[in-house]
């Protein structure tokens, strides 16, 4: 029987602003992704949560939310995706991704603007969640990292509180990720050992 068991491993850290103006709107931003277990069982489900959090001017939110989310292995199979809550489709965007490939997630994106309501504030704020299942498919560490959605300038922005304030953009800098690592349970890794032998020998 095989397990996943997981670690913190921070990907990036904060993103600094692409852009300043004149009130210091944000200048740090931390979108984070975390398991909400220690560890899995091959067959067994798990929720992941992405949020994000920032400094800067109070009342400035998170205003835009365009990304891939690529895994580093086929570990675990995405089931679904929450629809971003605070997403504004009248922004054009639909808060859900436009599709789901194994572990990964892509054209995730969402938008809210301060003069089209609603919009949310909170900081931190709930991106999304997902719920995985683990395949063991490929029995490596598995971590998220992000890439712009096709066609978007840039990953996440911060917007200040007033309609003059400028949208600070921040690059792929700013995620971090929890890393699902494999260990095999005491019977399995002798298994392990024992197929690492044979394929040794076969080479030679």
């Amino acid at each position: 029987m095989t397990r996943f068991t997981m670690s913190v491993a921070a990907i990036g850290l904060a993103g600094l602003a692409c852009g300043a103006g004149a009130q210091n709107i944000s200048t740090e931003l931390v979108v984070s992704l975390t398991f909400d277990q220690a560890s899995y069982l091959t067959g067994e489900m798990g929720t992941a949560t992405i949020t994000a959090s920032w400094n800067g001017v109070v009342g400035s939110y998170f205003s835009s939310f365009n990304v891939d989310l690529i895994a580093s292995s086929q570990s675990i199979q995405v089931l679904n995706v929450a629809p971003v809550a605070w997403n504004n489709p009248a922004l054009g965007f639909t808060g859900s991704p436009a599709s789901i490939d194994g572990a990964n997630i892509i054209g995730l994106e969402a938008s809210q603007f301060s003069l089209i309501p609603p919009f949310q504030t909170a900081n931190p704020t709930l991106v999304t969640t997902f719920d995985f299942v683990v395949t063991g498919t490929l029995f490596s560490p598995l971590s998220y990292s992000v890439q712009n959605a096709a066609g978007a300038p840039f990953p996440f922005s911060v917007t200040g509180p007033v309609f003059s304030d400028p949208v600070v953009q921040f690059g792929t800098d700013a995620f971090q990720s929890a890393t699902l690592v494999w260990v095999p349970a005491p019977g399995a890794a002798g298994l392990l050992g024992f197929a690492g032998l044979a394929a040794a020998r076969r080479r030679r």
